[in-house]
């Protein structure tokens, strides 16, 4: 048997003998280790739903808009419109906006909502559900029809339900026959203040409203680029065409969600990066403990050691048999921590058939200084054992 099989059959025989004592340092190790794999699960998994949110209001979307600024502001009017479609590259669909308001009478009482005239392309572009009846057509886009479609909450308000199709809706004095319900893919869009369609709102065909509210320009145009890597260029397309055309680029505000993804994977990264701190504090705990349980594993066998250093022991053999010792410490906690980390993110994910990321790096990395952490904190007791006296080491009692 070579000396390095021995050394390690001593390690083991060493860990045996005290199997309660080894067992409590290797879960410590393992809850350390397991903390940094779930940490970052739960990180991954919030940064994933934010992104879902921001990215609900729209798919790869851009707007510009009048803001207002400047000492003659100006609008974005149709004419603009009309050269966004015709000379920005990159844009799949458009959808200017032209908002109004009006009152209807909800359980006889006069309320407040919000009208929005708009192509067919905003269902799309706005990424909205229709789950009653459906949303008007190009037809009756072209046509100006006095059609309209409903929030859920409106329908809800005016009806008690949503199935509504063939209702009439009056509008500006005008009757208008509800074709459907809508609703947001993702209520996010409100929160960061891009959202026309939520609340109590009724939306009609563009062409109608421009009809009869007589607009000469509107007050948000949405637009889909074609994908992601095309926005930056929509965006540079639309600024080009409104500095053309207009007085003052700074009475105009062009931009896209780019920004508040970026923001949240900045925000998301960073609390990660701290829960991770957090839970490297476990794994500094345990290396402690892995140090405390060696230092008094090498008090008790004091005379052993004074016993080999007499029969012609190296002192670097005893060194390497008390770092194997810590070694199987940190690495059996380790692996143990890994499976706890790992395993129980994606028995959540099957438990309620969600997809819960774990992420490799955090799985290699946590167990890399897990097995590091024991290998330094058990530097020292080993050290300290391969460095006694044989005298002192032979009479200790």
């Amino acid at each position: 048997m070579g000396w390095s099989s021995l050394l390690f059959r001593f390690a083991l025989d060493g860990l045996g003998g005290q199997p309660g004592r080894t067992l409590l340092t290797m879960l410590g190790m393992a809850i350390g280790t397991a903390s940094v794999v779930a940490v970052v699960s739960i990180g991954l998994v919030g940064r994933a739903y934010v992104l879902h949110l921001i990215e609900g209001v729209g798919s790869n979307l851009v707007f510009a808009h009048g803001n207002q600024e400047g000492l003659n502001p100006e609008e974005v009017d149709f004419e603009d419109v009309d050269l966004f479609v015709s000379q920005v590259r990159g844009i799949r669909a458009i959808a200017p906006v032209l908002r109004r308001g009006d009152t209807v009478t909800i359980d006889g009482e006069p309320r407040p909502i919000g009208v929005i005239g708009v192509p067919p392309a905003y269902e799309r572009v706005r990424n909205l559900e229709t789950i009653a009846g459906r949303f008007f057509t190009e037809y009756e886009e072209a046509t100006g029809a006095k059609v309209c479609v409903l929030s859920e909450e409106l329908a809800e308000e005016l009806y008690g339900h949503t199935e509504v199709e063939g209702s009439w809706l009056r509008l500006f004095n005008l009757r208008f026959r509800v074709l459907g319900v809508y609703r947001e893919r993702v209520q996010s869009a409100a929160a960061v203040g891009k959202s026309d369609a939520a609340g109590l709102v009724a939306i009609v065909p563009f062409t109608t409203v421009r009809t009869l509210s007589d607009a000469s320009f509107v007050d948000v145009v949405f637009m889909e680029a074609e994908s992601p890597a095309a926005v930056a260029g929509v965006v540079r397309g639309v600024e080009e065409v409104l500095e053309r055309r207009h007085r003052d680029l700074e009475s105009f505000k062009v931009d896209s969600l780019d920004q508040y993804l970026v923001l949240a994977q900045q925000i998301s990264d960073a609390i990660t990066l701290g829960l991770m701190g957090i839970a490297a504090v476990s794994l500094l705990v345990a290396g402690i403990g892995i140090m405390n349980i060696m230092m008094v594993t090498v008090t008790e066998r004091t005379s052993d050691i004074g016993i080999r250093l007499a029969l012609g022991a190296g002192r670097r053999a005893v060194l390497l048999q008390f770092l194997i010792e810590a070694a199987l410490l940190s690495l059996s906690g380790g692996v143990l921590g890994v499976l706890l980390g790992a395993g129980l993110p994606l028995y959540i994910g099957f438990l309620y058939d969600v997809e819960v990321p774990v992420s490799l790096a955090s799985v290699v990395v946590a167990f890399t200084v897990s097995v590091a952490v024991g290998l330094f904190f058990g530097l020292y007791p080993a050290r300290r054992a391969a460095n006694m006296n044989i005298i002192e080491a032979l009479g200790y009692d």
